[in-house]
């Protein structure tokens, strides 16, 4: 069958606020074929659709506060009480039939299908072959993140590597975990050879992400379920190679936390901790970011409650600017009155680091044109500190990873620790550092530490459904919609 690519998108405005030239065309209800695909610029438009697969807000992508909400599992965020699809997550009963995972599955899926046209396509592509080999790193970069995000949360999956469509795709069986890890590791060595230093435009890609991502990927290969210990000793090689080349890569930390969480959407708010972002633009048609506004705002200034911080991830966190950075612990309500989380009905303070700048005037709305993060050099140089422990014992760069973090918080230094002590605290300081940005729930599963963690929630948190927790809740099941189309996938 011919190759043909679906591309979904609803609005001719860009996809990207601050871009002048990313993701202009109205593709909507076009078919892209061979023909399309042997230029450049139908190539490029077939990229479009692979990064509208991550950013369409309200139907599929990370942008609405699903992916937020897939991670309720770890201790640093909760919801609200109850037994909803939100609660399924923080209390480690998700259903097929659960509301908030399908988009993402979908969202991952549509991003798979346009990187795997552009992949198939770009060596018969005519047009400047520099630009198209970047075209085509970019596209194994999002077809690797995409399956990253997916086999971690459902494990396994079908490995869909063709851009041909067939009767034959209802009744595919499940590729193992360990050959989607295969495959995601192919996939960003091919986007290391092919991407430039140098992003295009923000939101896209460059060398640096593309070894930043792997060294994730390494890192929790070694983990549950793969536990392949070999994985550290090349997490920290790869993390290494960003910190070492971090200014050719325009990587680094930035030196306040005012920096760092200013969600300010009058700005760009996109920094050198970035190394992979979804820009948004909320003046855009579906490109808008609704995961900084009321999803994370109390009720009382017109929030919707959507997530928070859990009382004991709080009350344990250290002391110091970060906290102060990253915990809204007094509101404002739109009729002048001061609260302090105590006051709230579900006492518990909120993430200010999810919270739009409270001076610029869209703070009270649901909807901002923030970016959002999906990749921090944070993570990196924390990764290197862990995976290097790990593996041979902490050396001085990554005490100077660990540190370097450290500082900015306002702690003092770490120094003399057994491997098993450094070990511990570059799990801390990745549960700190990252807190609320998607990145516990899974290190908690990697670890294989879910019951422990939940062990100390505090008893007015949700409780797991079961008693007893078993590694069968680390993962969630395939999406009802693709269950009865695909008995296979059951």
């Amino acid at each position: 069958m011919k190759k043909t690519i679906y591309i979904f998108l609803l609005s001719a405005s860009m996809l990207f606020s601050g871009c002048s030239d990313f993701l202009e065309e109205d593709m909507k209800g076009q078919v892209l074929g061979d023909a399309i695909l042997t230029s450049q610029v139908g190539l490029e438009s077939a990229l479009t659709g692979a990064y509208r697969g991550l950013s369409n807000t309200w139907y599929y992508g990370f942008t609405t506060g699903w992916s937020t909400e897939m991670s309720l599992g770890g201790d640093d965020i909760t919801t609200l009480p109850g037994t909803g699809q939100a609660q399924e997550f923080d209390r480690l009963g998700v259903k097929s039939t659960n509301a908030s995972a399908s988009p993402v599955f979908l969202g991952c899926y549509k991003a798979i299908q346009g990187a795997n046209n552009v992949i198939l396509a770009y060596e018969n592509t005519k047009g400047d072959e520099n630009t198209i080999q970047i075209i085509a790193g970019e596209a194994y970069f999002l077809r690797a993140f995409s399956y990253f995000w997916l086999v971690r949360c459902h494990g396994e999956l079908p490995l869909v590597l063709t851009a041909d469509f067939s009767a034959d795709m209802f009744e595919i069986e499940k590729a193992s975990v360990a050959e989607i890890y295969q495959q995601i590791e192919s996939d960003l060595e091919q986007a290391e050879a092919m991407l430039a230093d140098t992003k295009r435009e923000d939101g896209r890609p460059n060398v640096g992400s593309a070894k930043a991502l792997l060294a994730e990927v390494y890192l929790h290969e070694a983990g549950w379920p793969l536990k392949d210990e070999s994985k550290y000793a090349m997490a920290a090689a790869k993390a290494k190679e960003v910190i070492d080349n971090k200014e050719t890569y325009g990587f680094g930390l930035v030196s306040t936390f005012d920096e760092l969480y200013e969600n300010d959407e009058t700005k760009s708010s996109i920094n050198q901790e970035h190394e992979f972002v979804i820009p948004c633009n909320k003046t855009a048609g579906n490109t808008m970011n609704t995961t900084y506004g009321f999803f994370s705002y109390p009720g009382e200034i017109g929030g919707w409650d959507g997530v928070f911080s859990e009382l004991t991830f709080y009350n344990d966190f250290p002391e110091g600017p970060r906290k102060e950075a990253t915990f809204a612990t007094s509101f404002t309500t739109q009729t002048g009155v001061t609260l302090t989380w105590q006051e709230l009905q579900y006492k518990r303070p909120y993430y200010k680091k999810l919270m739009k700048n409270e001076n610029v005037a869209n703070f009270y709305s649901y909807n901002s044109s923030l970016p959002l993060p999906l990749l921090r050099y944070t993570q990196t140089i924390l990764t290197y500190a862990e995976a290097k422990a790990r593996s041979g014992g902490p050396d001085a760069l990554a005490y100077d990873c660990i540190n370097e973090i450290r500082q900015r918080a306002g702690l003092e230094n770490y120094s003399g620790l057994s491997a098993a002590e450094f070990v511990d605290a570059a799990v801390n300081e990745r549960a700190w550092e990252l807190c609320a940005e998607t990145v516990r729930w899974f290190d908690i599963v990697r670890l294989d530490i879910v019951p422990e963690v939940y062990s100390g929630r505090d008893p007015s948190d949700n409780q797991p459904f079961n008693v007893s927790i078993s590694e069968a809740q680390y993962l969630f099941p395939i999406p009802e919609h693709d269950l009865l189309l695909n008995p296979n996938l059951n």
